[in-house]
């Protein structure tokens, strides 16, 4: 059959003819399809969610960003409404603090004194720190109502807390902004915190930074003087000076009235060097802009004087050339930038055994340099990190960060006024580098006198009264002596009329009076109160508690001063005699009022205290009129002075366990007025260290004297070996026809002077730098204690700190 013959067209198993599959072409293409628009949704959804959390960082950042601004904005209105508030209290406690803050305190221009606003005016004055800041916020111009409620701000709540209005960030920007709100918190210790919160807003986020302030008072200079100030060679300042001197009639002069004289401290090393100095001197005086004393090579004008054949350059490359630059060349012999002074402490601090480049030239100099700034890096301890960062490690180098003040500058006078006066730059008096803190300016002039105050003798009245108080009920000066005399074997008196004659001031080249003396020797007195006309020398004694030294206080007649004064001559014979120095003087009247007085000297008090330790405070009466002659304290020998146990110097002294014991015995009240001042003698004529410089063989052994606190004086000279922790609060302002000044002179005669300088410069009691006799510069350093507290009396504006530990982000906890 044909149709059994026909081939059939369906396809057999075994066929070897590829049969075509369009079907999974098309699946294929359709799983393709799904998982690229899956990607591609997948990344439009990331991409979106990517836009919203930076768009969501962007606000978190930015109200972060107007968080912080606000706590910065809150700071600076924090200082300059507090500024305002002068008050004569020393110590802001908590119950002061709280009571000024809410207003509770009256201002009766005397014990608080409230100055005008900066900036805004208002019909009323506040009565309080909270409503100054309130009118501070409400002359603000830039501040809005973002939400209901705003209207009634700023505010306050209570009487310890201010609520402001939305300040914004950008002029009409409403939905960038921060508010802020100020209150008093409580604190563990006696004082007073003010806890300001920022919130930052950007549109609907917000964010929140809080910190405490803590309010207190401050005088913010290592030395305060009415009268010019002189800083001598190896002489280091850690701290800002100020003085008005120069702005009374007279007191500037082209002679000495200058309200500062500073000398370089690498003059009187060698004539090569000395050379440069003068060339680098003169450089500055011309090109100095900002007055720090240094020369920036890559300024356009200060660099004029830097060429290349003027041997002024930046040897430690810390892009200044300063006077240290120049030493580093002078004594520098590998060329290494460092100059090794002490191979042994080089040795110590890991450095090898480097030879020496500047042995036994000036010890103390180098040392100053050294040891200077010892906290090298900021971390409140002194230790084996600041030796690695240079400190006391031998060599002479950039990391020692060399500064003659490490400090601001701070005059009165206008800077035209003095230059006119001077025939020429001030620089050509002040010498040597001034280095300010970060954002300061090395020096001021024209600063007003709510800024920079005079301290006067009588704000501390009721200083000395509480002073007074402590030593009446002990036992009599006599009676110590004596019970000292009986119960120890070491102690000594010597009567008037078996000791030498001596000199005032003592170990000066140049006095102006004698004395025969009693003298104390190895005693221990316990609040101790040394009556008028003792005029005696104490050495090697102990003082514990409070040693008030009494004086007539009426004693302003113009010759107080003199009368009783007496001077050495030779008689024909060759014998040496003391006789009345000025004849056919007015006596001066007596205490009484009737009697009249011959000799001064019977009711006033000129004392020595060699190689003594003070456990407390030592205080006197206050002398209605500056008499030097009289009046007058010297420190000389290893003179100590110690207030806490914790003190790292005690480590290394042999009564360390008795003076720990002492001091740990007084009250609360006693290291209260301790901490305040340890030298509180307003009015007093003080000398510090030693006329004529000595060194030890070992100089490490070398006899400092070391004071501590806050030193109220109405003169403090320091020459030789010192050490001061604290402020200087001079208070005696010299003027022509009155006190000292009665026969004449002028207004520069008197000095607070630390270091040594010659007649020419203005000292008419220390010796002669360029005499042949002279015997070094010593080595002086005097360290700011920011935290110093303050006593009674002086009116000083408040202020307000930043306590950086207590900043935190979100809720306050």
């Amino acid at each position: 059959m044909q149709e059994e013959g026909r081939i059939m067209n369906h396809p057999f198993r075994n066929s070897s003819t590829p049969i075509p599959r369009r079907g999974v072409t098309s699946v294929l293409a359709m799983m393709f399809l799904v998982i690229f628009g899956s990607l591609s949704v997948a990344m439009a959804i990331m991409a979106q969610g990517n836009l919203r959390a930076a768009d969501s960082a962007l606000h978190v950042s930015r109200a972060t960003s107007a968080a912080q601004t606000g706590l910065v904005f809150a700071t600076r209105r924090l200082q300059s409404e507090s500024k305002r508030w002068v008050v004569r209290k020393g110590t802001i406690d908590r119950t002061f603090g709280e009571d000024l803050w809410s207003g509770e305190l009256s201002i009766d221009g005397e014990e608080i004194e409230l100055l005008a606003a900066e900036g805004y005016e208002t019909g009323q004055d506040p009565s309080g720190l909270v409503d100054g800041l309130l009118d501070a916020h409400l002359a603000d111009d830039h501040a809005f109502e973002a939400e209901p409620g705003d209207s009634l701000l700023p505010t306050t709540i209570g009487s310890n807390r201010l609520e402001t209005q939305p300040i914004r960030m950008n002029v009409g920007d409403d939905d960038f902004y921060f508010r802020l709100r100020y209150e008093t918190v409580e604190s563990d210790d006696d004082e007073t915190r003010i806890r300001v919160t920022s919130i930052g807003f950007d549109g609907e986020i917000s964010r929140q930074v809080a910190m405490e302030f803590l309010l207190t008072k401050k005088i913010p200079y290592a030395v305060v003087s009415p009268n010019r100030i002189m800083i001598g060679k190896n002489v280091s300042i850690e701290g800002p000076m100020g003085t008005r001197f120069g702005l009374n009639p007279e007191e500037l002069n082209e002679s000495n009235g200058d309200p500062l004289v500073m000398r370089s401290d690498f003059r009187y090393l060698s004539d090569s060097l000395t050379e440069k100095i003068d060339l680098l001197e003169e450089a500055i005086a011309e090109t100095d802009l900002d007055g720090d004393g240094r020369l920036r090579p890559n300024h356009p004008v200060e660099g004029l004087k830097l060429t290349g054949d003027s041997g002024l350059s930046d040897t430690d490359g810390d892009q200044y050339v300063t006077g240290f630059d120049l030493f580093l060349a002078e004594y520098d012999l590998n060329g290494d930038n460092k100059v090794v002074w002490d191979s042994e402490r080089a040795n110590l601090a890991g450095l090898g055994t480097p030879a020496e480049e500047f042995q036994d030239v000036d010890n103390q100099l180098a040392r100053l340099i050294d040891q200077g700034f010892a906290d090298r890096n900021l971390d409140g301890t002194i230790d084996s990190m600041d030796v690695a960062l240079g400190y006391n490690d031998g060599l002479l180098d950039a990391y020692d960060m060399y500064a003659k003040v490490r400090g601001a500058l701070a005059f009165g006078v206008t800077e035209e006024d003095w230059d006119e006066v001077n025939q020429g730059p001030w620089r050509n008096v002040v010498e040597g580098a001034v280095v300010p803190e970060i954002d300061q300016s090395a020096v001021t002039f024209d600063v007003s006198e709510e800024i920079l105050r005079d301290v006067t003798t009588e704000m501390f009245e009721d200083n000395q009264e509480w002073y007074l108080e402590q030593v009446q009920d002990s036992s009599e000066f006599q009676n110590q002596v004596d019970q000292s005399v009986l119960n120890d074997e070491e102690s000594e008196f010597s009567d008037a009329e078996n000791s030498s004659w001596e000199s005032v001031p003592f170990g000066s080249p140049n006095p102006y009076d004698w004395f025969q003396r009693d003298v104390y020797k190895n005693m221990t007195f316990r609040n101790l109160r040394i009556p008028p006309g003792n005029n005696g020398r104490f050495i090697n004694c102990t003082f514990i508690g409070t040693t008030y030294v009494q004086t007539e206080v009426n004693c302003i007649h113009p010759n107080w001063n003199y009368l009783g004064a007496l001077q050495r001559t030779t008689s024909e014979d060759g014998e040496i005699i003391y006789e009345t120095k000025f004849e056919g003087l007015e006596f001066a009247p007596g205490p009484d009022g009737e009697a009249t007085v011959e000799d001064t000297k019977l009711l006033s008090n000129n004392l020595i205290f060699e190689g003594c330790t003070f456990l407390g405070a030592i205080a006197g009466d206050r002398p209605s009129g500056y008499t030097h002659w009289r009046n007058k304290l010297q420190f000389t020998g290893a003179t100590r002075f110690y207030l806490n146990t914790d003190d790292p110097s005690l480590s290394g002294q042999d009564d360390a366990e008795m003076i720990m014991s002492e001091i740990e015995s007084f009250t609360e009240e006693e290291n209260d007025y301790f901490a305040r001042s340890t030298m509180m003698m307003p009015g007093w004529s003080i000398d510090v260290g030693n006329f004529e410089n000595s060194q030890a063989e070992d100089w490490e052994d070398t006899p400092a004297v070391n004071l501590k606190g806050i030193i109220v004086a109405g003169i403090l000279d320091a020459r030789g070996t010192v050490n001061v922790t604290g402020t200087l609060l001079m208070t005696f302002r010299p003027t022509p026809g009155t006190g000292p000044l009665f026969y004449g002179g002028t207004s520069d005669q008197f000095n607070t002077t630390l270091g040594y300088f010659g007649p020419l410069d203005g000292d008419m009691e220390g010796p002669d730098p360029d005499g042949q006799d002279f015997n070094g510069f010593g080595e002086i350093r005097l360290i700011y204690d920011s935290n110093a507290r303050l006593p009674d009396g002086i009116p000083w504006p408040i202020t307000v700190e930043a306590d950086a530990t207590t900043y935190t982000e979100g809720a306050y906890q």
